[in-house]
């Protein structure tokens, strides 16, 4: 019983990390690129900031303790100040999606590193725990938003290179796509469990990018030699 409270513990740590640096980190990000750009909005509206309270509503770190994902407070945008939309909403779409992809390298790298001081350490097996954990649900956050689903970044990318005929379709029936773009995010969401784990649509997609991403992590502890492989035991096997 002990064991599988402190695997809620670690949970409830990493999904704090994501919470109070990560998701802050991608928003930040985002709203530069934007004033980069020419458009100051986000800026105005006090989200140029690390400060996780200036991103996050009440129901959203509800959402990200409770069930490890979640959303940030809406970034906006004013398109009229950028010189070349589709190429500059491109590039602040992609802001928060890569900052996640790109914390999840960090994070891995740090955990491995860490632990790599001191494999037989209960502690920085218990944090390298907590570091992948966050980054792996930073990975999964970075590929949510890059799914080609409105309002996703995926889908704004997406929309800047759809033809006329697509963007007429998109704005005729604009509250019935929406609908139905929540049920469809559900179904995402939900697949594994739906499915008894048989398949994942995000699995899937995070095994896909982490071929690429996974070359990046220069810092893998030995699990067979460190005390990493008794946590792994307590938490996963209890």
């Amino acid at each position: 019983m002990e064991f599988k409270i402190y695997r809620v513990f670690l949970t409830l740590l990493s999904r704090g990390i994501i919470l109070t640096a990560v998701m802050p980190l991608a928003c930040y990000i985002r709203v530069l690129a934007a004033k980069k750009l020419g458009d100051s909005t986000g800026e105005r509206e006090g989200r140029l900031t690390l400060d996780f309270r200036k991103h996050t509503d009440l129901f959203g770190i509800i959402l990200i303790f409770a069930f490890g994902f979640g959303w940030s407070k809406e970034i906006n945008i004013d398109v009229s100040r950028l010189k070349k939309i589709k190429r500059d909403v491109t590039l602040i779409s992609l802001a928060s999606p890569v900052t996640y992809l790109l914390m999840y390298v960090v994070l891995r790298n740090i955990g491995g590193l860490l632990l790599g001081f001191a494999p037989s350490s209960f502690v920085l097996a218990s944090l390298y725990f907590v570091l992948v954990r966050a980054a792996r649900a930073s990975l999964f956050f970075g590929i949510i938003a890059l799914l080609p689903i409105p309002p996703l970044d995926g889908f704004n990318i997406f929309y800047q290179f759809s033809p006329p005929k697509f963007r007429r379709w998109y704005f005729t029936n604009y509250q019935k796509i929406t609908m139905w773009s929540r049920y469809i995010l559900l179904a995402i969401f939900f697949m594994d469990s739906l499915t008894g784990g048989e398949f994942s649509i995000l699995g899937f997609l995070a095994y896909l990018w982490r071929l690429l991403l996974d070359n990046l992590i220069f810092f893998v502890p030995d699990v067979a030699e460190s005390t990493l492989k008794i946590l792994t035991e307590l938490i996963y096997m209890a």
